[in-house]
């Protein structure tokens, strides 16, 4: 009798153990269903558009300047303060624009860009400073450096931007043809050293100056002597 009493409190325990289990792992299951749906509904809430370095150029068309809209992009960073601030007023700002949209009216798409882990954008536009606000328009980008209110960035936003200096778009690597690469290198490593040369000692800058010319006449004269020699053996042959 003993054992059997033992037997039967031994396969009540077991039993009580593994519905215990079961409470727990529906419980955890629950919990992250509910984490997940509440994502989902902040993230359809939400009216700024999120972009990277894989779909920026595709959705924005900045640096050709084709036609799909005017596009206000903040860069930020995570930890930013001054960016958890402008949050809730850059979602102001989105929604505004896009009941402006929905309703026919031309309107700039608002949108962001996480500078610390978008690297390549946040070089090709030289960001410095959190968080920086661009308007690209038509080929065209306008830094917002006016006060962060929502009324204030709506004005911009809406056409104010016209007002202020627009400098043509930044191109990175990708965005450059071969022309343009060229013109890249020279700008910011040969044409640099040069000016660098000159401030710091006037006499090497002539030097090389003078020493560039010879070399070029030097090859200018080989190319244009295997060339007549090349058309020489043609006509003997």
């Amino acid at each position: 009798v003993k054992r059997k009493n033992m037997r039967r409190s031994r396969l009540v325990c077991v039993g009580f153990a593994f519905l215990s289990l079961l409470c727990l792992a529906h419980v955890s299951m629950a919990e992250e269903s509910s984490e997940v749906a509440t994502e989902g509904e902040e993230e359809k809430k939400s009216s700024v558009k999120v972009l990277d370095t894989g779909n920026f150029e595709h959705l924005t068309q900045s640096a050709s300047g084709a036609t799909t809209g005017d596009w206000f992009v903040e860069f930020y960073a995570p930890w930013c303060g001054h960016c958890k601030s402008l949050e809730p007023i850059w979602e102001e700002v989105a929604e505004k624009m896009l009941e402006n949209r929905q309703s026919g009216e031309r309107s700039a798409i608002i949108a962001k860009v996480d500078a610390t882990r978008c690297k390549y954008l946040a070089s090709r536009f030289g960001i410095a400073g959190f968080p920086t606000l661009i308007l690209f328009s038509q080929g065209k980008q306008y830094q917002y450096s006016g006060e962060r209110t929502a009324e204030k960035l709506l004005e911009f936003a809406m056409g104010g931007f016209k007002e202020a200096k627009g400098i043509p778009v930044m191109k990175g690597d990708k965005e450059r043809n071969q022309i343009e690469k060229l013109q890249h290198l020279w700008d910011v490593t040969f044409q640099h050293d040069m000016i660098q040369i000159w401030k710091l000692h006037k006499a090497a800058f002539f030097f090389f100056v003078i020493a560039s010319f010879l070399i070029g006449v030097f090859v200018g004269r080989l190319t244009v002597s295997s060339k007549t020699a090349a058309q020489s053996s043609k006509k003997n042959n």
